[in-house]
């Protein structure tokens, strides 16, 4: 059986901004929770796929993502190393 390991990150859209006005409009969730870039620039968009390509080049997966007040959550998951 496969086992799993499991992190958490959390990025201030601050972090996306390189100076700009990032606003909550960077980022949309609707009712079922899925949230997308929504009214950003294409600098802001550029880091947040960097930030992905980054955790995916360290072997980890991204299982969900969530942004509320000025915050973008990550979960991301990799396969365990056996012990």
């Amino acid at each position: 059986m496969k086992k799993w390991e499991y992190q958490i990150t959390r990025y201030h859209t601050e972090d996306f901004s390189r100076g700009e006005d990032v606003t909550e409009k960077a980022f949309y969730c609707d009712q079922k929770g899925q949230c997308f870039l929504h009214d950003t620039s294409r600098a802001a968009a550029d880091m947040v796929r960097d930030t992905l390509n980054e955790e995916g080049k360290k072997g980890w997966e991204l299982v969900q993502f969530g942004y509320h007040r000025n915050e973008l959550m990550c979960i991301w998951k990799r396969a365990a190393a056996d012990l």
